[in-house]
Parts: structure tokens; sequence; C-alpha cells
């Protein structure tokens, strides 16, 4: 079954569970979904934001400020 793919916004903060500091950036990324809930809890979405920053996930919390969702970019490929 096809899914829809979804390019999205999203700014974010980074604070380390060791550290006072935050920081804040924004991704551009695509998803599989448009349910803004389900982008916020995207194991896929936090690994790919920790690897950008270079940070654990284990290490750090990632608040999701915001999401805008573009539009459809397509719709996955329909193999098996």
């Amino acid at each position: 079954m096809k899914k829809p793919i979804f390019r999205v916004f999203v700014n974010y903060t980074i604070s380390s569970k060791k550290r006072v500091r935050k920081t804040k950036g924004s991704i551009d990324t695509f998803v599989l979904t448009d349910d803004i809930n389900e982008i916020k809890k995207d194991k896929e979405l936090i690994n790919r934001i920790c690897y950008v920053n270079k940070k654990n996930p284990h290490d750090v919390e990632i608040i999701i400020d915001g999401v805008e969702i573009e539009n459809q970019y397509g719709e996955t490929l329909d193999r098996f």
C-alpha cells in the first residue's frame, strides 16, 4: 500500500540533561504523515535531529516547537 510523503519544516529546542543551556534550530525533512501529533512523537525525526546536531538521543531532551507542513511530494513505492 502506498503512503503519501510530506515535506515539513520542524522548529525544535534541544536541552541537555546535564547542562542548563538550550539550543534552537530548524530542519527541513520528509515524513509519511500529516498529523502533527504523530510528527512530534516520530522516533526517526528525533534521531535525525540528534544526528544533525551531533548529540546522543539518550543525553538530550528534544522539544518540538512548531511543525509547518508544506505539501505532499509524492507517494512511497509499492514494491511487494
